[in-house]
Parts: C-alpha cells; structure tokens; sequence
C-alpha cells in the first residue's frame, strides 16, 4: 500500500509511504505507485506509531510497537488530525 502527503515525525514535510508485508518498506516523496498497488492520501495528517498500550484486534497483538515510524517499523499506525485520533493505518487499509 502507498500511503501519500503524511506527516511523519523527522520529516520538515509531508512524505510518501510504502507499506508491504506488515511494515515500512520505502519513505520519500513521489513515490511511484505499483499497477495493484492500493493508494490513500493522508491529506496532510500526521501518521505515528501505535502507543504500547493501545487496546489492538486480535491480528495486531502480535506486534511490537515502534517507536518511531522508519523503514523497518510494523504496523499499525495512527492517523492524526489537528491532534485528534481519526483511525488505525495498517497494510489492508485502502483495499
């Protein structure tokens, strides 16, 4: 999954993101998209790393928590907007 125009922290703008088996693969800006590639624009919210306590379905449990969002870090993710929680970002989000 693509996921394009997130805010990530480390970064002095937004970024494109590329999500494949469980964690993040490639961090830039422009990306190309893949031909079955799912794509979604964050539109500027900010994306962070599930906090270690957050309640988490079944299949998340698993995980580890990173503790910042790099290449290498698992899913899921939290998106934010204007510091509120709007939702979990995870591999099959935009399918």
């Amino acid at each position: 999954m693509l996921i394009r125009n997130a805010r990530v922290e480390g970064y002095a703008c937004p970024v494109d993101l590329r999500l494949m088996h469980g964690a993040v693969q490639e961090i830039g800006v422009g990306l190309d998209k893949g031909l079955y590639e799912a794509e979604i624009d964050m539109m500027g919210d900010e994306l962070r790393p599930c906090p270690p306590g957050m309640a988490m379905p079944a299949r998340f449990r698993r995980c580890t928590p990173a503790s910042r969002i790099a290449p290498g870090a698992q899913e899921p993710f939290t998106r934010w907007h204007e510091g509120e929680m709007r939702g979990i970002i995870h591999s099959r989000f935009a399918t």
